[in-house]
């Protein structure tokens, strides 16, 4: 997935849905939803509620593109966080349930937590690193999934080592966001299942 869109296309997206325009529907569908799919099924670990996730935010969006504030940041992160938002609400009613279903075999209340929490952070890491500027993907993606070290990074990128260990400190900054963040419950913005008009022209 490539960088945030420009705010002017932002806005100019938002007024295209405010309008009713399917294309810009599909627009909108062809840049996000591999982004959204591969989020809810980081948290979900299914394919089937992956697909059922990105039709039902595609369908929220289609229903309320006032929802999105471009002051408060790209639409690229409003989508990624109703993803997410509506994942890790999904994954809450699963266990539940699934907990009633096994009775006094269900797993703790307090362990059912620590696995939301980690596969909200699993989720937000990815999306962390599939957001970063593509110096500093490369960065990590060579130290950590290739086991480089900082002076073999350095020379793969062509770059110098001060310059290697800089992209590395700042990827492993943003990082960290990932771990200190709290899954979120749902609320007022997160999307709604069901509804005439879901998956209309998806």
């Amino acid at each position: 997935m490539g960088h945030d869109a420009p705010p002017r296309w932002d806005r100019r997206m938002q007024q295209r849905l405010a309008r009713g325009e399917a294309a810009a529907l599909g627009e909108l569908y062809d840049r996000f939803a591999s982004l959204v799919h591969s989020l809810a099924r980081r948290v979900l670990g299914s394919e089937t509620a992956a697909d059922r996730i990105t039709r039902e935010v595609f369908g929220y969006i289609w229903e309320n593109p006032d929802s999105y504030d471009p002051k408060q940041g790209s639409l690229r992160s409003w989508v990624a966080q109703l993803a997410h938002r509506q994942s890790v609400h999904r994954l809450r009613q699963a266990e539940a349930a699934s907990a009633l279903d096994r009775g006094q075999d269900a797993p703790e209340p307090a362990e059912l937590e620590r696995q939301i929490r980690e596969a909200s952070t699993a989720a937000r890491a990815d999306y962390i690193v599939t957001s970063m500027p593509a110096p500093l993907r490369a960065a990590l993606e060579l130290a950590y999934f290739q086991r480089r070290d900082y002076r073999q990074t350095a020379a793969d990128l062509g770059v110098t080592e001060d310059e290697a260990r800089r992209r590395l400190r700042l990827g492993l900054q943003l990082l960290s966001t990932a771990h200190n963040h709290q899954a979120l419950p749902p609320d007022r913005t997160a999307p709604r299942p069901s509804g005439p008009g879901y998956g209309r022209h998806l």
